[in-house]
């Protein structure tokens, strides 16, 4: 007697069919095992999951898993299946909350990332170090990732408030350049020959710069003297600002750029991105736009706003971005200042 086999599906022999029927399960556990396995695979391959990222989704151990999908599982299916269907019904969820929103545009090129983009060059170019302060909110971190990806030789290291010493410093620009930060003893030593380039210099540039501290401002200073790589420390308003006219830049720094407030243009080009065509919404949107946190708020507001809308059907309204203003956590939304 033949019996035929179910084959895989062609291209993908990870997502086959279930070989067997879990053992000693009940009905209901069964045919929600049934139910689960199907949605899972067509999940699966559509996005191009492996086994084991299923499993770390689910939060599942990989064998267990395995098992539980070919049915072959000696542990308990109820559990395990419960796992699987609460995560299929989270990513759902998730997907459905993101469906909702604007499609983020990505990188908009601002005056005041053109700005930083003629800060950069230059100090690149020269090579010299540069000071870039840039109010919150302004899209620094967003233009210095984007100058690093379509430029040679440029590193972007962002600092937080925890890496306020040398040591730590040369770790995270080790990182950033590729090199084992194991090796301390060497470590200052491999950074310069990485940051050497003959015919084309390199460029630092240093995120979130007002965590720096006096020494550490010497650190880099090191680098840039030693390497001959142009250096921009980039940092916002917030706290101290050591860099601004610390000695041991003085007279080093070729170029100083220093933008706290938007520019009402800039709010207008990035709601032309995000395609807010309504005159009204495109009013208070830029209104958010004017207070504390700038384009970021604004940005972050447009997605809360999507999420109202969507949840009464609409599209989006003014009233939808002051609500979702308040569901920042914001408050009201006041006109003026």
């Amino acid at each position: 007697m033949n019996v035929a086999v179910k084959q895989p599906p062609a291209g993908n022999s990870v997502w086959a069919m279930p070989q067997s029927k879990p053992a000693g399960c009940s009905d209901d556990v069964l045919s929600r095992w049934n139910a689960a396995t199907d949605e899972l695979r067509k999940l699966a391959l559509e996005k191009g999951w492996s086994k084991s990222e299923v499993a770390r989704r689910a939060d599942l151990a990989v064998g267990t898993f395995s098992g539980w999908y070919d049915g072959t599982y000696k542990g308990r299916y109820d559990t395990n299946t419960a796992k699987i269907e609460n995560f299929l019904a989270g990513f759902q969820a998730a997907n459905a909350a993101t469906a909702a929103l604007p499609d983020d545009p990505g990188f908009v090129q601002t005056s005041i990332a053109r700005s930083l983009f003629e800060t950069f060059t230059y100090a690149q170019a020269l090579p010299t170090m540069g000071v870039a302060i840039i109010g919150a909110g302004l899209g620094k971190t967003m233009a210095a990732e984007e100058f690093a990806a379509t430029r040679p030789h440029v590193y972007h290291v962002t600092l937080s408030p925890s890496v306020c010493t040398p040591h730590k410093i040369n770790v995270e620009i080790a990182d950033a350049l590729g090199i084992n930060s194991r090796d301390s003893n060497s470590l200052r030593a491999k950074i310069i020959a990485t940051l050497k380039h003959s015919g084309f210099s390199s460029l630092l540039i240093i995120d979130e710069a007002q965590n720096l501290d006096a020494d550490c401002i010497n650190e880099l200073r090191y680098y840039h003297d030693k390497a001959k790589c142009g250096l921009v420390l980039l940092g916002n308003n917030e706290g101290k600002i050591p860099y601004k006219s610390s000695p041991q830049l003085h007279r080093r720094r070729g170029r100083s750029l220093q933008i706290m407030q938007p520019d009402p243009a800039d709010a207008e080009m990035l709601l032309n991105a995000w395609k807010v065509k309504d005159p009204e919404v495109r009013r208070v949107a830029a209104l958010v736009a004017s207070k504390q946190g700038h384009f970021g708020s604004m940005t972050e507001t447009l997605k809360s706003a999507a999420m109202v809308a969507r949840g009464n059907g609409r599209a989006i309204t003014a009233d939808d971005i002051r609500d979702g203003y308040f569901l920042r956590g914001d408050g009201d939304l006041k006109e003026g200042k």
